[in-house]
């Protein structure tokens, strides 16, 4: 099992002076009560994850465990992994907020094989919007000239319609179109740029991980990227659990259900190994 090696992770209420344990079993001491509430993983109904909280169900009960219980945020994401790998195992319903990296549960721990690339570094929320935007325009460019064509073409119909196309007016005529196709593409353009950083924005704010130092790994075996904190050497996602990547100028972004899954930036590698990392990459999954 992957993250096998991680620690039982405790949560204090100081108001309450209540204490919960995530390991391999989930432990409730409560005020009042003699014993403690424990409940093995396989007697868990749901977990619902979020910045703010953790919410736990188990048997008859609820329990909510607030971010501010936890020692540190190195720690809360410790207690996160350990729940998303026990519900690999155990199947409970699991809520999350959206994630810029693999959830834990699709790490095996394996060998990662002689060619490995380890790389270090802080998801930069600027570069990854860049990268994302860069890729946008890629995919809208035909899309934008279609746009100003349309436009055109409908601006020249509106003139002609109401004011009559002659031999002396054209000359204005079509300058006109043309520039109004363009301003509309631009337009688009430019919205289409502030909703896409917009998601970016949010979606790091929404993942905790996005603040914490990040270890990555490719190998002909699979890749991760996760938080140091809690990545152990050995666990990794295989190629198959994706299906194809896009590259930009600054990153590589693996996708999933034509979703984008990972989020892999060239500057965490040694700028010679970057051409291996890429071959590596292209080796197993389709560019797009």
């Amino acid at each position: 099992m992957a993250f096998c090696d991680l620690t039982a992770v405790t949560a204090c209420d100081e108001k309450t002076a209540a204490v919960y344990i995530i390991g391999n079993v989930f432990s409730a001491f409560l005020p009042g009560n003699n014993l403690p509430l424990v409940y093995s993983w396989d007697l868990v109904n749901a977990v619902d994850v979020s910045k703010r909280e953790i919410k736990i169900s188990a048997g008859t009960k609820s329990f909510l465990l607030t971010s501010k219980m936890f020692k540190s945020e190195e720690e809360l994401l410790k207690a996160i992994t350990i729940i998303e790998c026990k519900q690999k195992d155990f199947g409970f319903t699991y809520k999350h907020e959206r994630r810029m990296f693999p959830l834990k549960s699709a790490y095996c721990e394996c060998s990662a094989g002689k060619e490995v690339y380890i790389g270090e570094g802080v998801l930069d929320e600027n570069e990854t919007a860049s990268s994302f935007i860069a890729l946008i325009n890629f995919k809208m460019m035909k899309f934008l000239w279609l746009v100003a064509a349309l436009v055109a073409f409908i601006v020249l119909g509106i003139l002609h319609y109401l004011i009559g196309i002659t031999r002396d007016n054209i000359l204005y005529f079509i300058p006109i179109s043309l520039v109004s196709g363009g301003i509309l593409a631009l337009l688009v353009y430019i919205v289409t740029h502030m909703v896409a950083k917009a998601k970016v924005k949010s979606m790091c704010s929404a993942d905790l991980a996005t603040r914490q130092p990040l270890t990555f790994v490719i190998s002909r075996a699979g890749f991760a990227t996760c938080e140091s904190c809690v990545y152990q050497n050995r666990d990794l996602i295989p190629w198959s659990e994706m299906d194809y990547f896009v590259e930009s100028d600054k990153m590589f972004i693996l996708y999933k259900n034509n979703a984008p899954a990972a989020y892999i930036p060239k500057r965490a590698f040694n700028k010679k190994q970057v051409g291996s990392v890429a071959d590596i990459i292209a080796l197993h999954l389709e560019q797009r």
